[in-house]
């Protein structure tokens, strides 16, 4: 209303089906002649409008624009309409303003960036010829946030829309930053999540008889998830809707290993997906750690061959690439994916235990192998995913994965007392790795005892234990293979204060059998716990008759995981085994605890838990 030197009007174009945002120009800053200099006179500059584009729910009504929330980008048109007259300068293409603070409280946005008309169709839409022959030239508004605008300066304009390629030019107070961000630009592609070219090496390399698409097989399964769980930025969508649409009418028969190949260079990287979907690809595709999806791909294609196949040489470790691309291979996966998202979103951690304690660290040194620490968890997914990919892993690199309770002081003293008796390891964790390392090599090189035998005598102390009692073998300890349940996963390391995870370790032996890792872990030897020896004889009778392998331990708890359950009509005998192995399962169990309730457990369960008091 009261204009001090030249009149500016705002005109306000409201979003459309083509373009669904505002479009707010400046009409009447090109009344002023600017001060362009001489050089640059043939170019006719000295004239120009502002535009700058906004959300379709923008609120542009009179009470909201008291809010500068609202407000800023009218404030921002107005204060570069007079800027020339102010500074007797000039605005052009690549030109910035710093405002030096952020426009609005809920904005880090700082500045602003002079480009060329966005969205414009037609030839010749950014500039407007008066009567006189005069030329108005129309630049849009990109607002910036302050490391964006420092790096034009440090660069150029080109330099710093290149890096801003796939970020709309439509105000987003939130928007990502182009410089901490990746970004669509097909010069900027980082390839931070996958590359085709390596699978495609690996298939050239190891002239594997599979087609070359195959190499996108499991990125497509991938990316088709997230475009159906809503996990694609804008600019993705916007960037490649044409080439998407079709796949959306109809996501059960799309097939996007052609529009990675082609589109998307073989690559899948952050900027494809918004601020939930690149979290959680960090999560899950970011980094080789647990859990991570090129590793749950080849856990299917190990389910899906079975073991001989999956390690065969004909698949030369390349086994995903074999899997038939097919609706069966996408739904196994996003069952799959379905649980680790919906894991990532409810994790949470004891922010005390996210580095390793002393005695942790003491634990990770004594057993002198590759170890991860996991700190407590609410949910054990990581901990599983990272032991099932280790036990995959494990067949051909030659070591038994195991999950050891880290924080664990009792265990701590086991294991010196057996491997290190001299040592006096209670206050500062100390130990002699030369002796640890002679009785390991001591454990390992002497011949392992007659399972059998070793079995038979602890099953044969059970019933004189119970003759002694006056208790009937058959009725009161055996009884009938009826009240069991099925047990699947691990308890050993739950902590039932909090429900959840004891700090772990696990641990990638250094040994080639199951049953010699009580070399590397001598916890036994005290009470009716077995000693070193007897641990390692029972273990390799059970791996040979089951395919049972020690997976979890505490300093009186032990978890055997087993391939499939035991079949019912060797149920009864095995439960006599893991009785006379470790009475307190059975004595310090529930009142009507019994062999037959045992046996009816292990038909149904792939956990076999121990404790002894």
């Amino acid at each position: 209303i009261v204009s001090p030197d030249i009149h500016v009007d705002i005109c306000i174009v409201p979003p459309t089906e083509e373009r669904d945002y505002y479009t707010l120009v400046t009409m009447g800053m090109g009344a002023h002649r600017m001060n362009v200099p001489e050089e640059l006179a043939e170019y006719k500059l000295e004239r120009a409008e502002l535009a700058i584009a906004l959300p379709p729910d923008w609120k542009l009504d009179e009470e909201s624009l008291k809010d500068e929330r609202w407000y800023w980008p009218i404030g921002l048109l107005k204060v570069l309409a007079r800027l020339p007259i102010s500074n007797d300068t000039w605005l052009g293409f690549g030109h910035t303003m710093d405002k030096q603070s952020p426009f609005a409280e809920d904005t880090e946005l700082c500045a602003a960036l002079l480009v060329g008309p966005q969205d414009v169709v037609w030839n010749g839409g950014e500039v407007c010829t008066l009567p006189s022959g005069e030329e108005v030239n129309f630049y849009q508004v990109i607002p910036l946030y302050r490391n964006e605008m420092e790096y034009k300066m440090e660069h150029d304009a080109d330099a710093l829309l290149k890096k801003m390629a796939g970020i709309s030019f439509v105000v987003n107070p939130t928007r990502q930053n182009a410089i901490t961000r990746g970004t669509l630009a097909e010069e900027e592609f980082t390839g931070d999540m996958d590359d085709a070219a390596w699978h495609l090496e690996s298939i050239q390399e190891k002239g594997l008889p599979v087609n070359e698409i195959n190499a996108y097989n499991h990125m497509a399964i991938y990316l088709r998830w997230c475009i159906e769980h809503d996990l694609m930025s804008a600019e993705f969508m916007e960037r490649y809707w044409e080439q998407v649409q079709p796949f959306m009418a109809d996501l059960s028969r799309a097939d996007l290993r052609g529009f990675i190949r082609d589109q998307l260079k073989g690559q899948l990287f952050g900027a494809l997906f918004n601020k939930e979907g690149a979290a959680f690809a960090g999560y899950y595709y970011g980094e080789a750690d647990s859990p991570y999806f090129p590793s749950d791909i080849d856990n299917y294609a190990l389910e899906y061959f079975g073991s001989e196949q999956y390690y065969s040489d004909k698949f030369q470790d390349e086994a995903y690439l074999f899997i038939p691309f097919d609706e069966n291979y996408y739904q196994a996966m996003a069952k799959v994916m379905e649980k680790r998202f919906a894991n990532w979103q409810g994790q949470s951690f004891d922010e005390a235990t996210l580095e390793p304690s002393d005695l942790a660290e003491a634990m990770m040194e004594y057993l002198d192998c590759e170890c991860t620490y996991f700190p407590s968890l609410t949910d054990d997914d990581p901990i599983m995913s990272a032991y099932n990919y280790a036990k995959r892993e494990s067949v051909k690199e030659g070591f038994v994965p195991v999950l050891i309770k880290a924080d664990d002081e009792i265990l701590w003293e086991c294991l010196i007392m057996n491997s290190d008796p001299d040592s006096d390891g209670e206050d500062d964790f100390a130990f002699d790795p030369d002796k640890v390392a002679e009785y390991r090599k001591k454990m390992l090189s002497a011949p392992v005892e007659n399972s059998k035998a070793v079995l038979e005598e602890m099953i044969g102390q059970r019933k004189e234990e119970a003759e002694d009692d006056d208790m009937d073998w058959d009725e009161e300890i055996l009884g009938e293979m009826e009240g069991g349940y099925d047990n699947r996963r691990f308890s050993s390391y739950w902590n039932s204060d909090n429900n959840m995870t004891y700090p772990l370790i696990l641990a990638k032996i250094p040994v080639k059998n199951p049953w010699e890792i009580f070399a590397y872990l001598p916890f036994g030897g005290w009470n009716e716990c077995p000693n070193t020896p007897e641990l390692m004889a029972v273990a390799k009778y059970w791996f040979e008759q089951h395919g049972a392998v020690p997976a979890a331990m505490s300093h009186d708890e032990l978890e055997f995981l087993l391939p499939a359950p035991v079949p019912e009509e060797k149920a009864m005998d095995a439960a006599v085994e893991l009785y006379g192995f470790c009475p307190d399962v059975i004595d310090q169990g529930p009142e009507d605890a019994t062999v037959g309730a045992l046996a009816d457990v292990l038909r149904q369960s792939t956990v076999w838990y121990f404790w002894w008091d």
